[in-house]
């Protein structure tokens, strides 16, 4: 079919996934168009540096001429273009379909799945294969920072792609990565989130058994050993399979001790003398992502010393560990973290890191699964390692039915009960003002901004705010 095609427009172009569909496309030479609600930077930028037309709302005529319509998860049913397409009878996919279909055909697929760390390690795969001189396609849910983008079209046989657990399209209500068929598997981690589309743990897991269950006796599986539910999706695997994790993993990473902002780290490996590795990126859990990336590099015969190289050059990943502000005495961090795992997991690495600063967390409750009460218990753990906790009311909290909802007075209650020290805003201008009010100039403050949105622009707020800070104190001197 792929041979008939010759223009494609994609309904929901703006996310980030979509967006980057849409640059690979026409990389390939075919022309693109795309719509969308909410068409703002980043990607409307990008967009537009690829030369792609994009269109402010959605009207049937926006999908007039195309040969192929790719529909995001985004759009639903009564979309005007949605509508148009399926009363004309126009050829339509997903995004995923689309991926496998234009890309992944041909491709030795490698797919990074799992609940925590699988953009990290996606980036951190593709670029050792990168260094190693294999010249990898991939397709990440993040920006790699050494790259500037999320995709990219190599030469080589294999394709790193972010094997996401959400589901494709109203059409196709499975996961991505069911429609990736991978040949190699990376599983990170595998605990309950997106509850707006699964019941419970269990029904995930059972999609995560279906996808070991594609994987060909002549791949492989690498997993986390630290999680129950991936040990038994894996355990009928007919593909070889090694895990990674802590002592006692077939491959895991020792802390060898910090120089400066670079960590020195011992990879042991199974029945071999261990490799060692230095990395900017820091905490247990990108030292799990570290070992996941290196054990699957190494089984597709990538040397130990082009796994250094990789490792070492690599820069991480935009919105994930992303130092985005550094003066003497004030650093912040920005991070997609919002499952309590990745808020507490964040929260150690920079105690780690940084144990004599005073650690400031700040949190919006965005997604579908931290704005419902499915964690309201975990929560307050969570933010037990920071001096500091600022919160945001929980983003469009009413579009949650009412029952569902999480009661925010009551994690914030629940951390103080624990001995920590947490406000609750329900303006974001309200949180930046009461984290420079209560800066002790004398000691060496860190924050930690996490959401997995925009935040009310929060970010270009403690940056300007910093900057005036700082400009004060340069007058008074």
């Amino acid at each position: 079919m792929n041979g008939s095609i010759k223009s494609i427009h994609l309904t929901g172009v703006c996310g980030v996934a979509m967006g980057s569909l849409a640059g690979m496309l026409k990389e390939r030479g075919y022309r693109v168009s795309g719509s969308d609600d909410s068409v703002y930077p980043p990607m409307s930028d990008m967009l537009a540096e690829w030369e792609i037309e994009v269109r402010q709302g959605y009207r049937p005529e926006n999908t007039a001429g195309a040969d192929l319509v790719v529909i995001g998860n985004a759009v639903s049913r009564g979309n005007a273009e949605v509508e148009h397409v399926l009363e004309r009878r126009m050829p339509y996919c997903s995004m995923a379909e689309a991926l496998r279909d234009f890309f992944l055909r041909g491709k030795e697929v490698i797919a990074v799945a799992g609940t925590h760390g699988k953009t990290t390690t996606t980036a951190l795969l593709a670029h050792i294969l990168v260094e190693a001189g294999l010249e990898p396609s991939f397709f990440v849910g993040g920006v790699p920072c050494n790259y500037g983008s999320n995709f990219r079209l190599g030469e080589g046989g294999h394709f790193v792609i972010e094997g996401d657990e959400y589901d494709s399209a109203f059409f196709e209500k499975i996961p991505k990565f069911a429609v990736y068929r991978p040949h190699r598997l990376v599983l990170t981690s595998l605990e309950f989130d997106h509850a707006d589309i699964y019941r419970d743990l269990n029904e995930i897991a059972l999609w995560f058994r279906r996808l070991v269950n594609v994987v060909p006796s002549n791949g492989n599986v690498i997993y986390s050993s630290g999680y129950p539910a991936l040990e038994e999706a894996v355990r009928h695997s007919l593909a070889p399979r090694n895990s990674f994790g802590g002592p006692g993993a077939d491959f895991y990473c020792e802390e060898m001790g910090v120089d400066g902002e670079w960590s020195n780290l011992l990879l042991n490996v199974p029945g071999g003398e261990g490799v060692r590795l230095r990395t900017r990126i820091f905490g247990g859990f990108n030292r799990a992502n570290i070992a996941a990336a290196a054990a699957m590099a190494l089984r597709l015969g990538v040397s130990p010393e082009a796994l250094g190289r990789g490792v070492e050059s690599f820069m991480g990943v935009r919105r994930r560990q992303e130092l985005i502000y550094s003066r003497k005495g004030f650093r912040v961090y920005e991070d997609f973290a919002h499952h309590p795992t990745a808020i507490a997991g964040m929260i150690a690495a920079v105690r780690e890191r940084f144990p004599s600063s005073r650690l400031w967390a700040v949190y919006e409750p965005r997604s579908a699964t931290s704005r419902r009460r499915v964690f309201q218990e975990e929560l307050p753990g969570a933010f037990a390692g920071a001096d500091r906790v600022l919160i945001k009311t929980p983003y469009k909290i009413d579009a949650i039915p009412e029952k569902d909802r999480i009661d925010m007075d009551l994690v914030v209650g629940g951390i103080n009960l624990r001995g920590g020290s947490a406000r609750l805003f329900g303006d974001t201008r309200m949180i930046v003002q009461a984290l420079f009010d209560g800066l002790d100039r004398s000691e060496d403050n860190v924050v930690i901004i996490m959401s997995n949105g925009g935040f009310d622009g929060i970010y270009d707020l403690v940056r300007r705010g910093a900057d005036a800070l700082y400009s004060m104190d340069a007058a008074r001197e």
